[in-house]
């Protein structure tokens, strides 16, 4: 046993274990724990000697963005600053894996074809304008959430060597989908990882031998659909939690399974929530719409009595009460109708204004613009005097030199041929 022996809050040690490997303090005493490290909320078990983290898993198959992947774009959400730190586990051209896994089942295609419509010059441009298939799928894993699981944590160094791991035997798991493109991302909020693929489905009757299919490759790995709640992608997804949980595992991080979040939801499910919401939240509106147009039409219902003197009416107290209610409503939601009119008044006098405005700017634009033709009018004038003067003096010097008629003999030679060229006679 490595002798270990702590004093106060130094811990020395022969040789650390995985605990302190990781900046957690020693395995006998854990003079220096992860609530003391870490930046993020701590979740801790103690088991034995050992202190174990918990974090949750996510994980959703998306649509996939190679541009945001590989940081050709950058979105709000990413610290530039740390797109260095992001770990490239595989990037190979997609068209290159298409040409690997589809050349020799699209020649074999081709060769049975007598219509030529029916060839397939470019498989890979085939599937792009597919509506049934996708060019290729992604997953995202996330270990834990921003707040227990930040970038730059101790935690996060072990959850990144995880994903690590994760994304290194993702091809023996699964020999249908090709993994292309897969990076960890350490520049935004948690770290998470980012795995593009191709499935791929073999032995096919109908169209290429070897043809791109989600579900079709999943049911060739083992994971059959059953029914709307436990689809094959779900099955898949399951159990690709668990593997990943298993690495986990090895780096003392176990996996706290909180069952369904709205976080966690899939984008349809979230939006059915909503939209279940929108639908209460009007029933509940229109019910009291009704309820209020029902005390009204019961104020005509109200019993009534003449009075012995004169023609006033008595009414229950009770009736009396219901109907001053009432009344009070009425009263302010005529003062709000009429303070909306007001404000729509008020608003249609500013549009007035802001319109007459606009007239006058573009009077004043046009003003300036004739303004500014009569100025550019005038230099044109003043140039062509002055032309006119050069011209005037440069005819006198000729005439001096006696050169003035071999010059316009010149001059009109060049109109001439200009004549010429014109009407195509040369």
């Amino acid at each position: 046993m490595p002798n270990r022996e702590c004093r106060g809050n130094v811990c020395r040690n022969d040789a650390f274990d995985r605990n302190v490997r990781y900046g957690n303090g020693c395995q006998k005493c854990l003079c220096v724990t992860f609530a003391e490290s870490n930046k993020g909320k701590s979740k801790l078990i103690q088991r034995g000697e050992l202190l174990i983290e918990k974090r949750s898993i996510s994980g959703v198959i998306g649509k996939g963005d190679l541009y945001h992947n590989n940081r050709r774009f950058v979105a709000e959400n990413v610290d530039k600053s740390r797109i260095a730190d992001n770990i490239t586990i595989i990037s190979e051209d997609v068209k290159s894996v298409y040409h690997e896994l589809f050349d020799e089942a699209l020649a074999e295609y081709n060769s049975k074809q007598k219509r030529k419509d029916r060839i397939i010059k470019d498989y890979h441009d085939h599937i792009r304008h597919s509506r049934q298939e996708k060019e290729f799928h992604e997953v995202i894993f996330q270990i834990g959430n921003k707040d227990d699981t930040p970038c730059g944590s101790d935690i996060s160094k072990r959850v990144t060597e995880a994903l690590k791991q994760y994304a290194e035997s993702f091809h023996q798991r699964n020999p249908h989908l090709r993994m292309f493109n897969a990076i960890i991302h350490l520049d935004e909020a948690t770290p998470h990882i980012h795995i593009d693929f191709v499935p791929f489905a073999t032995e096919q009757k109908r169209g290429l031998s070897t043809r791109v299919s989600l579900s079709k490759a999943l049911e060739q790995q083992g994971f059959k659909s059953e029914g709307k709640l436990n689809t094959c992608s779900k099955l898949w997804i399951d159990n690709e939690k668990q593997v990943l949980a298993d690495i986990m595992k090895t780096l003392d991080i176990e996996w706290e399974q909180k069952g369904t979040h709205n976080e966690h939801l899939s984008v349809l499910d979230y939006k059915k929530k909503e939209r279940k919401k929108e639908v209460a939240a009007l029933e509940n509106k229109l019910s009291k719409l009704s309820e209020k147009e029902t005390k009204i039409k019961a104020i005509d219902n109200i019993p009534t009595k003449k009075t012995l003197l004169g023609d006033n009416l008595t009414v229950s107290r009770e009736d009396y009460e219901s109907l001053a209610a009432t009344a009070k409503k009425q009263i302010a939601s005529e003062k709000k109708e009429k303070k909306q009119k007001t404000e729509i008044i008020k608003l249609q006098q500013e549009n007035a204004q802001l319109k007459s405005e606009l007239t006058v700017e573009k009077k004043k634009n046009a003003d300036s613009k004739s303004i500014n033709l009569r100025i550019e009018n005038a230099k044109l004038k003043e140039q062509n005097s002055k032309m006119e003067s050069v011209l005037k003096k440069a005819e006198e010097f000729l005439k001096g030199k006696g050169l003035y008629e071999l010059f316009q003999n010149f001059v009109l030679g060049i109109g001439r041929n200009k004549g010429r060229n014109k009407d195509g006679l040369e």
